[in-house]
């Protein structure tokens, strides 16, 4: 049975082709499962196969292994878990070659291939010696750039297939030393390093002593600050993505860094392109929901090892405001009307509203300038931008603080809402 001509077959427009082939793919995984996906992994690892059943191999082999529904999982588990080791060994061992692949597709396919075995064997303390195989071709001389992204996109997949607890720390040490070299400035190829920021956001939940160890972590917030500004949009969104997750998982450890986390995500909001500039503000949104959350823990507990309340928003409220509030000029036409649509005042007018309820009445005097100055302005975005301000606002403070503004407010609202502008009659409305 030749499984790349069935392969290609399966493909085929030709209806009664296709059939017949997707008839002998299913007899051959019935049949004989351990040489199927055997073949399988033969046929992904060698480069002088077409592409395309190549491509269509990597997929049947992944979706042997996984699946959404969880009973179906569970069997694909078990028929992996009962193979012949020796026949594992080898599919893992293919699968590991294609690493090197010159094909891409073929690379990236294999990377989330292991991934999705490890997921299966490494809670059981077997391939204990993957990482190592991995790290090994990160360090090899020579390695070629490919072969060290799609190492790199393997590790990300790992970290992300897998719990925590089943890394041992020397383990995690060697894959956070291995993703923090893939990220260095001194790596001249921007897909290994857009792959190692990747990995590294993968890699945060397992780096929970690493955190903990002062010059460890400041080792790796200086690499991740440094590629905050890298010249490549996707790499600087990347490591931004990781900062979320830091001021998510690690707020406790992020004091002595908030004044550079600050001047970097007021750059990207000011200037950067906006999928990095969201993620900037996505930043502030999560230490606003973490202060708010130990507010609220505060208030129900008296526990004195409760976490620390560093109120890093508080801290920055006098810089930060009047940055958000700039984010708000940036609307969109139609905005309102796409109920998909997040942009950069979108996302600002959010954070906004989390500081509100972070600092309550602080924040008011803040605001109500902006407010006033805009809200008579010719330029229908600057009134827009107080309305969505102003609306921003009125979850958190005080009834006292905002009493009045609501009494003043509902004035300037009834006297616009006759404005031409029909995207600012929405956002009153709504």
């Amino acid at each position: 049975m030749d499984i790349t001509q069935i392969l290609l077959a399966a493909q085929s427009p030709d209806g009664n082709l296709r059939s017949a082939a997707e008839g002998n793919i299913k007899q051959f995984q019935e049949q004989n499962l351990s040489n199927f996906l055997l073949s399988l992994s033969v046929e992904l690892s060698n480069d002088e196969r077409p592409p395309e059943s190549r491509r269509l191999a990597g997929i049947i082999l992944k979706n042997s292994l996984d699946a959404k529904d969880s009973a179906k999982k569970e069997l694909l588990i078990q028929q992996w878990v009962s193979l012949d080791p020796s026949i594992k060994l080898q599919i893992k061992e293919s699968l590991l070659i294609t690493l090197g692949s010159s094909v891409g597709d073929a690379r990236q396919t294999s990377s989330q291939v292991i991934a999705k075995i490890a997921s299966i064997e490494i809670p059981r303390r077997e391939w204990q010696d993957l990482i190592a195989k991995l790290l090994s071709n990160m360090t090899q001389p020579g390695a070629s750039a490919p072969l060290k992204q799609a190492t790199l996109e393997a590790l990300g997949y790992v970290c992300e297939e897998i719990p925590p607890e089943h890394l041992e720390q020397n383990q995690v040490n060697a894959v956070l030393t291995a993703v923090v070299q893939g990220m260095n400035q001194t790596e001249l190829s921007s897909e290994v390093r857009l792959a190692a920021v990747k990995a590294l956001y993968n890699a945060l939940d397992f780096a929970e002593s690493n955190f903990a160890n002062e010059m460890e972590r400041t080792f790796i917030m200086k690499v991740i600050c440094d590629t905050a500004v890298s010249k490549e949009v996707e790499i600087r969104q990347a490591a931004f993505e990781c900062l979320v997750a830091i001021a998510s998982t690690y707020y406790v450890h992020l004091d002595p860094y908030m004044q550079t986390i600050f001047n970097l995500t007021a750059n990207a909001v000011k200037g950067d392109e906006e999928p990095v500039a969201l993620q900037a503000v996505e930043f502030w949104s999560t230490i606003c929901e973490e202060e708010i959350e130990l507010q609220e823990e505060y208030e129900g507990s008296d526990d004195a090892n409760s976490t620390v309340n560093y109120r890093f928003i508080e801290k920055a409220l006098p810089s930060l405001v009047p940055m958000l509030l700039e984010t708000l000029l940036k609307q969109e036409e139609d905005q309102e009307q796409d109920d998909n649509a997040w942009n950069i005042s979108m996302s600002g007018g959010t954070c906004l509203g989390l500081i509100a309820r972070t600092v309550g009445d602080a924040i008011v005097p803040l605001v109500m300038p902006f407010v006033e100055a805009n809200i008579t302005k010719p330029d229908w975005r600057c009134r827009e931008a107080a309305t969505f301000a102003f609306g921003s606002i009125l979850d958190g403070p005080s009834l006292e603080k905002l009493a009045p503004l609501v009494q003043a407010g509902l004035d300037f609202l009834l006297n616009t809402m006759n404005d031409p502008n029909s995207q600012q009659r929405c956002s009153k409305c709504g």
